[in-house]
């Protein structure tokens, strides 16, 4: 029987997101950047697939990595993809507010905790 079935609801994410993050990079050591500097673009949703950009500025130059994710059945969770830039998951945790860790195995290693909330 389907009667139990329940379809859940599947957040609308698209739009631009931003805010505060930490890191550690192999290099450079531990860093806490405030909102403003790392943006998540994203600009079309399909069903539970979403694709966009993520966009920083590195010494002056704005930097654009293509991003693709997929949102869990369930509508709580997230996971993303960065072109030639590691993975992310986390927790939509409101119709306004993302948490994402950031993983990167290449040389040097890399790791984050990334708060986003929706830009207005």
């Amino acid at each position: 029987s389907m009667a139990g079935m329940v379809m859940a609801d599947i957040p609308d994410l698209v739009g631009n997101w931003t805010g505060p993050y930490t890191e550690y990079n192999g290099d450079t050591g531990f860093k806490e950047q405030e909102s403003g500097f790392f943006f998540l673009n994203i600009t079309e949703q399909k069903d539970r697939i979403i694709i966009g950009h993520t966009r920083f500025a590195d010494s002056g130059t704005d930097v654009t990595r293509e991003i693709a994710g997929i949102i869990s059945a369930d509508g709580t969770q997230l996971s993303i993809t960065e072109e030639n830039n590691g993975y992310s998951t986390g927790r939509i945790i409101g119709p306004d507010e993302i948490e994402l860790t950031y993983l990167d195995d290449k040389e040097p290693i890399s790791v984050a905790i990334d708060q986003f909330f929706r830009i207005p």
